[in-house]
């Protein structure tokens, strides 16, 4: 027995099936997962951690590689992690995005901060704010990399952090 749908319901059907394909295409838009700013932030942190600073270097922003020569970039960099000793344990804490337009210093664009809570060795807690500048491409290239005692950024929204 064949049972007919009626015109109605197809239409919902594909209302239903367009709605979910524009959403899919939307979540699957450059610079939006905050998965994927996770995955980068920790990958930046991980290189930290063991040392390969002219490795973060290569996905630096290219504002920042104009700014700043690697050799002043990596002892920046490893002066600031240095304040931290040996990690016991790191969690992420905040994901934020920020569109910055004709801000002193800092190139228009969409920016995102990923906040860690840090446990050290000692048990002393800090905080690991790693920055991105979203690039043409869709991809994030690294913009700042600040740790930091408390997690209040205060007015500190730069996502330009230590250079």
């Amino acid at each position: 027995m064949t049972r007919l749908i009626s015109p109605l319901r197809a239409i919902k059907f594909a209302a239903a099936c367009a709605f979910a394909a524009c959403y899919t295409l939307a979540a699957a838009e450059p610079g939006t997962s905050a998965d994927e700013l996770l995955a980068d932030a920790t990958r930046v942190l991980q290189q930290v951690d063991s040392g390969h600073y002219a490795e973060v270097w290569q996905g630096v922003a290219p504002f920042i590689q104009a700014r700043t020569s690697q050799e002043q970039f990596v002892d920046s960099v490893r002066q600031s992690r240095q304040v931290l000793g040996t990690v016991s344990k790191r969690g992420w804490a905040s994901v934020t995005r920020i569109r910055y337009t004709s801000v002193n210093g800092v190139p228009d664009g969409l920016y995102a901060n990923v906040d860690f809570a840090t446990t050290l060795a000692s048990g002393k807690t800090m905080f690991e704010k790693v920055s991105f500048q979203l690039q043409n491409d869709g991809q994030w290239r690294l913009a700042g990399y600040s740790p930091r005692q408390s997690q209040d950024m205060g007015s500190d929204t730069s996502p330009v952090g230590k250079q």
